[in-house]
């Protein structure tokens, strides 16, 4: 119990930027256990995105592209800017004029953004906004407690089909601990989906779309 505990603090401290004052050193166990618990924080981030989401509902005042951009920055600011990191990152480093592996992984670890990166993060953070928009004005704010789910078991399903080229690190150590028993016990926080309305759909698409 003291190590599901201790991975479930290493788990949000390493999705979010939620303030736990607990230092936890990171071993193979507690790498697995905190795959396993991913979809755990995404419950996590996506209930607190939700109650801010019905809060603004509630008030009434606000456009849905008004709520549409609070969230996305609310959710920047939970996480940490976390993926879009690595999102201009990636984009910087694939559109590269670099041949090998060894000189994308340096683009990669390079603090600068490129031109390519910073397009890719505006598109996103456009696209988020929209689609946001577009999901509260239809009434589907539902979605917003179940996107952040999807997304940090997807990262399980990452870790457990596709190989990682770095051999140090943290996600390294995630890497080795993500097989298929890790993503069965991982898969069972999405079992809420089979009873909310939309989501087992939803969750079938993305399973698609990994696979």
């Amino acid at each position: 119990m003291k190590t599901f505990f201790k991975a479930l603090i290493f788990a949000i401290q390493f999705l979010t930027r939620i303030p736990i004052p607990v230092a936890v050193e990171p071993d193979g166990r507690i790498a697995r256990y905190g795959l396993i618990l991913f979809p755990c924080v995404g419950w996590l981030i996506g209930g607190i995105l939700y109650s801010l989401c019905a809060i603004m509902l509630l008030a009434g005042t606000l456009s849905p592209l008004t709520i549409a951009v609070l969230l996305v920055a609310a959710e920047t600011l939970l996480t940490g800017a976390f993926h879009l990191d690595g999102l201009a990152d990636t984009f910087d480093a694939f559109f590269s004029t670099a041949k090998t592996p060894e000189k994308k992984l340096e683009i990669m670890k390079d603090s600068r953004i490129g031109v390519m990166g910073a397009v890719a993060l505006v598109l996103s953070l456009l696209v988020k906004i929209t689609l946001a928009a577009d999901i509260v004005t239809r009434g589907h704010s539902l979605i917003i407690l179940l996107y952040p789910v999807i997304g940090r078991w997807s990262q399980v399903a990452l870790c457990t089909f596709s190989p990682y080229v770095r051999t140090t690190g943290i996600v390294h150590l995630f890497s080795l601990a993500g097989d298929k028993k890790t993503l069965f016990f991982a898969s069972l926080f999405l079992l809420p989906f089979l009873i909310l309305p939309g989501s087992a759909a939803s969750l079938a698409g993305v399973a698609a779309f990994l696979y």
